[in-house]
C-alpha cells in the first residue's frame, strides 16, 4: 500500500510542477481594446489597498501603441486615484507582450516601465490573464465588473494552471 501512496503523491507533485501552458498567441488588438475590470490579482505594493480597478486600454495614432488609464478606488476611504501609462506591443505578430510606461516625469526615457504578457484570454475577449514575464505578479481582467463567482473560480483555476501563484489571491471588483 505504501508504494501506491508514494506513487500518488509523486504524480500529484508532478502535476503541480508541470510546465505551464504556453503564453497566449495572436492577440487581435482591436478586440483587446476598451474597458477592462480587474477582478483578481496577486498581492503587490502598488495596489495594496485598491479594492476596485478599472483599466481603459485605448489605441493611439501610432500602430501598436496604446494609452492606458487605470482608475483605482481605495479601500479605506473610497478615494479614487488614476494612473496614466502608455503601452507598446513588443512582439508584433503575436501581440501578447506589452511594455507599459508611466506618463509624465516618471516615464521619461521609459525609466518607470514594466513588461506585461498576456498569458491567456477568452476567444471572445471577455477575460484575459496578464502577468509579468517571470510570473511574480499577475492580474485577471474581465469585461464585467462583477462576474459570477463560478467564473471567478474558473479563472483563478486557469491562472493556477498557467503556473501563477494563486495561494494569496486578492479578489477585487466585488
Amino acid at each position: 500500500m505504501r508504494p501506491f501512496r508514494s506513487a500518488l503523491i509523486a504524480a500529484a507533485l508532478m502535476t503541480v510542477a508541470a510546465p505551464a501552458a504556453a503564453q497566449s498567441r495572436n492577440i487581435v488588438l482591436d478586440q483587446f481594446d476598451g474597458r477592462w475590470f480587474e477582478i483578481a490579482r496577486s498581492p503587490n505594493d502598488a495596489q495594496k489597498d485598491c479594492r476596485r480597478a478599472q483599466i481603459d486600454f485605448n489605441p493611439q495614432s501610432q500602430a501598436n501603441r496604446y494609452s492606458i488609464l487605470v482608475t483605482c478606488t481605495r479601500r479605506a476611504d473610497g478615494v479614487v486615484e488614476t494612473l496614466r501609462a502608455n503601452a507598446r506591443v513588443t512582439d508584433p505578430g503575436n501581440n501578447a507582450r506589452f511594455r507599459f510606461t508611466l506618463t509624465g516625469l516618471l516615464g521619461a526615457g521609459g525609466l518607470a516601465g514594466q513588461n506585461y504578457w498576456v498569458w491567456d484570454h477568452a476567444p471572445d475577449y471577455s477575460w484575459a490573464i496578464l502577468a509579468l514575464p517571470n510570473k511574480s505578479d499577475w492580474w485577471v481582467w474581465h469585461r464585467n465588473q462583477s462576474p459570477a463567482e463560478a467564473d471567478r473560480a474558473r479563472l483563478i483555476a486557469r491562472a493556477r494552471a498557467l503556473g501563477l501563484d494563486t495561494g494569496t489571491v486578492v479578489h477585487t471588483g466585488r
